[in-house]
């Protein structure tokens, strides 16, 4: 652990490219509670692998290069003299290895790496970032929707397209479904009818008894409406 002002502030830095990781992979991820320990186990982990990714190209050049192998080896060594008198080229120098870092931390994290291979090294036997919810809604494809029908724990029932959901990996019952073009039939209701003048509804999960969905394509035959009896 660092011992001084200095070595506190090169550990924050040092993980930077973690924390870029973790903001660009919620962006388009649900995001699971995790223990502190957990979360900056994963901080760490992302960030030694930035820097060693930076490390690399450094390595090979010290190499082929012998005056700036004796450099390195002397700073690994704990030798600052060269940083104190190159004091403004060491503190951009410094400047750019973060911005580095930091930057590739963050492309590491993006949709795009996720969906191209990288996604692979997070999953598990066992999902941590998806939920049934997620997993239901998201089996649709490109030209299918899905459509929702819920029976509520009040009796009364609900159906309509789903619109959009909470995603959050965490079973909370203050989840919310969104649908539209809902129809309704009160508890003890007969027959159900379409909600008018309203466009969306909104339900949260602690109110749900039983919920059913269907995928349709777009331009196929409109599904029943009709409530279980």
């Amino acid at each position: 652990m660092p011992t001084n002002i200095w070595g506190i502030a090169f550990y924050v830095f040092a993980l930077f490219p973690g924390v870029a990781f973790l903001f660009a992979r919620e962006g388009h991820r649900p995001a699971a509670k995790r223990s502190a320990l957990r979360e900056t186990a994963a901080v760490v982990l992302v960030s030694a692998i930035c820097a060693a990714v930076v490390a690399v190209p450094v390595a090979i050049v010290a190499l082929f290069w012998a005056d700036f192998e004796r450099q390195v080896v002397d700073l690994l060594a704990g030798d600052v003299t060269w940083i104190q008198d190159n004091l403004p080229a060491s503190i951009g120098l410094v400047i750019a290895v973060l911005a580095l870092t930091t930057t590739l931390g963050f492309g590491l994290g993006t949709q795009w790496a996720d969906e191209h291979g990288l996604g692979r090294l997070w999953r598990s036997a066992i999902p941590r970032d998806t939920s049934a919810w997620n997993a239901l809604f998201s089996g649709a494809e490109d030209r299918q929707i899905v459509e929702v029908a819920i029976t509520l724990k009040s009796g009364a029932w609900v159906s309509g397209t789903l619109y959009n959901f909470d995603n959050d990996p965490d079973p909370h019952p203050h989840r919310a479904i969104t649908l539209t073009q809902p129809s309704y039939r009160s508890a003890g209701g007969e027959e159900a009818a379409e909600l008018e003048g309203t466009d969306y509804v909104v339900i949260e999960a602690g109110d749900i008894e039983l919920l059913q969905t269907s995928y349709k394509e777009l331009d196929g035959a409109p599904i029943s409406t009709s409530p279980p009896t």
